[in-house]
């Protein structure tokens, strides 16, 4: 099917490139694109439709349909039309039962049309139930596009992103794109052109100061400016001061039977195979359109050696009706007014559209012009231009009627390639009442496939318009969404990257030996060696632990005191400054959102810590009813700003007094103090709590001091035995206290009530946020309780492990440790309520055996909180 060497193609017939499809080499020229390469080849049919797995050919040849979608490389739903050929790639059909040319699931097209019409799986498959299970495995194994294959192990694909800016942004490299980033490079203004096409445009604006992105897609238009181009295995995120949008025109298919049959082409396919890649389309055609633009295309059919059987102008000379008939490899006729016409090509044009999408994403109208037959962009807001073809100039105007050249008895008339909807279709949605166009999109999916409306949408709204006896400006159009032109979810995610939160005194933890893990997005030490000696030394000496990821909050203004009344159930209007009360947030719901203390430091300042991976939830939290409240506050966030270290162990105190002036005794700062001094020279905030169930005090202070303090506190505490401690012995010190953690031992649906503290709440203040749901939940009673408990047999369940009661399982073990205090296995669980009383026994399920375990309501360790308070 090649042609003779010619002037403009692309192909570079000195360089060979082969490839396999199907297992079988096919020889291409550099230049070529897979959908070329095997075109040339005789390959006719490229896939199998979505629903009816029907035979699809090439059909526009400019990557806007799915009619060429195949797997390249263990890479799924690639366009073959625009993807370049490279040396050895294996190149496979999908959504294929046996081969492309023997599609078993073709049955559905055959038998079963009237047995699956639009939205037949809302109605035939809910009965009888029991087979539902039945029904949805099949529909998934059969529904789908490309598969991935999860047994393979590719080559790991890198994506970048890059962040840029400029002063213009083209998207199109068409005439008018090509002139308008020349007009604005002359101005000295910094350009980027954005193109999809495979060419030459970087050769031809060489020198001009106009940088191009070919191939490249304009996914979307945002606020700001921000214009995200994927450009091979890179997404550019480009910000810019002024847009050019220059995507031209798409070319709308026609509606007849048989329109969606291989070698059933839009005129812009037959140019590029011709001009481009030097391939005849055909040895017989019939050429079909409603515009000067498709009727031109004889042009090169002739200079390809292609018989034109017919050309046919609708606008002139519209045909009853046209049905093309064929087999499974492709067209054979053409019958237009029931005169059949032998032919290998059909080439059908219904005029063309303005591609408007990118102006309406960023908030232009469109409205329909109905001298035209076609929906043009108006009320482009400031800082875009359209150019070109996009804003309707697209020649004389194509006849809306001609569209619909008879669509009677016959083969299948495609509204949609992309979903396989056709008039039927739409015309059964509007007879069930799905009378707009924005629900038909949903109910018969129609504008939802990869073209995203390209190919789709025009025709639906102009056959929408006469089946209600409506015009196209009445039906109006679905809401563009990006992206415009569909993208592979790794491209949108870049190179494997996790945002990694560090504390200033990270360094120190790893020149120490640390084992770090992740908290949320923070990397903390989970150990220093044997967490065993480093709970030994918090219990018996003192220790050290990082606890800069705590989120620290600063909450300032005359009605603090009263906004931080109705955040929390418990009270904070009554806290003397200089004290320090322990606090949960619940939602509206009454469920606990988190927790932390809350520290008073005069009548109009509190200073809140929160969870580690809490801390922005509780900013939003805050800054959001503070908007809602209008109160005179102030809420700063100085998580990143604060570190904070807790020196906890019966010789906290005396490691303290060598490094402060502050009265550090016994009764000069007692439990829940808060005291403002400084600390080895550095300005802190000292609070007297005990999370680990010993004297402790936490530490906080400027940041930049981090490392210093921490060293200072290793250095000065050395003869004190003193050890840094990490996250697993911190877990094991506040286990033995039953202090929980608030996203571990609780979960979306844990409430005050059932998470045993009720005394927390105030139920008679006027209000708080989740009193009403508290007090509902008070009458309802708790569904289930957290308790501790301790194993009978000695072994520690691991986390996540079931409980269970009369052998049914009753609940869930959310934290666990081997105590060496408490001399057995212990930890917290969820009962049901019944069994939240000491003594009471369940069974947990461990490594495949039950084994006994008892309630323990009390703290396993210093129970009366004496070593704490001492």
């Amino acid at each position: 099917m090649r042609l003779e060497a010619q002037a403009g193609e692309r192909i570079e017939r000195d360089q060979p490139v082969a490839f396999s499809f199907q297992g079988r080499p096919i020889a291409a020229f550099a230049g070529d694109t897979i959908g070329s390469a095997l075109y040339a080849s005789g390959r006719r049919v490229f896939s199998r439709s979505f629903k009816y797995h029907r035979p699809r050919g090439l059909l526009c040849c400019s990557g806007h349909c799915a009619n060429c979608m195949m797997t390249v490389d263990g890479v799924p739903n690639v366009r073959t039309c625009v993807e370049p050929v490279r040396p050895g790639a294996v190149v496979q059909a999908q959504n294929v039962r046996g081969s492309l040319d023997f599609d078993l699931m073709r049955i559905v097209d055959l038998a079963g049309g009237p047995f699956t019409p639009v939205g037949f799986y809302y109605r035939t498959m809910i009965r009888p139930r029991w087979a539902w299970p039945i029904y949805e495995k099949f529909l998934r194994n059969a529904a789908g596009l490309g598969r991935i294959d999860r047994l393979a192990t590719p080559e790991p694909v890198r994506y970048d992103t890059e962040h840029r800016r400029t002063d213009v942004v083209v998207i199109g490299g068409g005439a008018a794109g090509v002139a308008a980033a020349r007009t604005a490079a002359e101005r000295g203004e910094r350009v980027i052109l954005v193109d999809e096409g495979i060419g030459r445009l970087a050769e031809e604006l060489a020198g001009t100061g106009v940088e191009v992105l070919q191939p490249a897609v304009a996914l979307a238009i945002y606020e700001g400016g921000l214009v995200p181009v994927a450009a091979g295995k890179v997404l550019h995120r480009i910000r810019t001061g002024h847009i050019v949008v220059a995507t031209g025109a798409l070319e709308q298919p026609l509606l007849f039977p048989g329109n969606d049959l291989p070698g059933v082409m839009l005129p812009g396919a037959v140019r590029r195979l011709v001009r481009d890649f030097a391939i005849s389309p055909g040895r017989r055609a019939v050429v079909i359109a409603a515009d000067e633009r498709g009727l031109s295309v004889t042009d090169d059919l002739r200079a390809a050696g292609t018989e034109i059987v017919a050309a046919v102008d609708l606008r002139s000379d519209a045909p009853r009706s046209i049905e093309a008939k064929g087999r499974k490899n492709g067209v054979r006729s053409v019958a237009l007014d029931g005169r059949s016409l032998d032919c290998d090509l059909v080439v059908m044009s219904g005029g063309r559209q303005p591609a408007y999408s990118l102006l309406a994403q960023i908030g232009a109208r469109v409205e329909y012009d109905q001298t035209r037959g076609i929906f043009v962009p108006t009320g482009i807001p400031a800082g875009v231009e359209a150019v070109g073809s996009v804003t309707g100039a697209v020649g004389a105007a194509a006849v809306p009627a001609a569209i619909f050249a008879g669509s009677a008895a016959g083969d299948k008339c495609v509204v949609c390639f992309c979903e396989d909807v056709t008039d039927k279709d739409v015309k059964r949605a509007i007879a069930e009442g799905f009378d707009s166009i924005e629900l038909a999109k949903r109910y018969t999916t129609v504008t939802m496939g990869p073209c995203q409306g390209k190919l789709c949408q025009l025709a639906s709204i102009r056959l929408y318009a006469r089946e209600n006896g409506a015009d196209e400006a009445a039906i109006g159009t679905t809401t563009a969404r990006p992206p415009w032109t569909p993208v592979s979810l790794g491209q949108l995610a870049g190179r494997p990257h996790e945002v990694a939160r560090k504390t200033a005194i990270h360094h120190r933890h790893e020149a120490l030996g640390a084992t770090v893990l992740w908290t949320g997005a923070w990397r903390r030490p989970h150990s220093y060696g044997d967490p065993a000696l480093e709970v030994r030394a918090v219990r018996e000496a003192v220790g050290v632990i990082d606890v800069s990821t705590l989120g620290k909050l600063l909450v300032v203004g005359p009605d603090a005191a009263a906004f931080l009344e109705r955040l929390y159930p418990n009270r904070f209007a009554d806290l003397r400054p200089g004290r320090i009360r322990y606090g949960v947030l619940t939602t509206d719901g009454g469920r606990i959102m988190d927790d932390g203390t809350v520290a008073r430091l005069s009548e109009t300042e509190f200073y809140v810590t929160t969870t580690s991976t809490g801390a922005g939830a509780v900013v939003d939290w805050f800054g959001w009813w503070n908007a809602i409240w209008g109160m005179d506050v102030e809420i700063v966030d100085v998580t990143g700003a604060a570190c904070a270290v807790n020196v906890a162990g019966p010789r906290s105190r005396e490691l303290l007094e060598r490094l402060t002036s502050l009265d550090v005794s016994a009764d000069g700062f007692t439990y829940l103090d808060a005291v403002a001094g400084r600390v080895a020279g550095v300005p802190a905030l000292l609070l007297r709590i005990g999370f680990v169930g010993e004297v402790g005090f936490e530490i906080h202070f400027p940041a930049p001091y981090g490392e210093y303090i921490w060293d200072t506190l290793l250095e000065r505490g050395a003869d004190l035995g003193i050890r840094p401690f990490a996250m697993e012995a911190q877990r094991v010190l506040r286990l033995e206290k039953q202090h929980i953690i608030v996203g571990q031992d609780t979960d979306s649906e844990s409430t005050l009530l059932s998470a045993g503290l009720t005394w927390l709440p105030k139920l008679d203040k006027d209000d708080f946020v989740g009193k009403w749901a508290y007090e509902l939940q008070q009458e309802r009673g708790p569904r289930e309780r957290l308790v501790g408990f301790v194993m009978l047999s000695g072994t520690a369940p691991p986390e996540g492990s079931q409980v269970l009661r009369d052998g049914k399982i009753a609940g869930r073990v959310t934290s666990s440790r081997r105590s060496e205090a408490a001399g057995k296995a212990i930890g917290l669980a969820w009962v049901p309520p019944e069994l939240a009383e000491d003594g009471s026994q369940f069974e947990i399920r461990v490594g495949g055996r039950l084994e006994r375990a008892a309630v323990h309501l009390a703290p396993f360790y210093d129970p009366a909180g004496e070593r704490l308070r001492s």
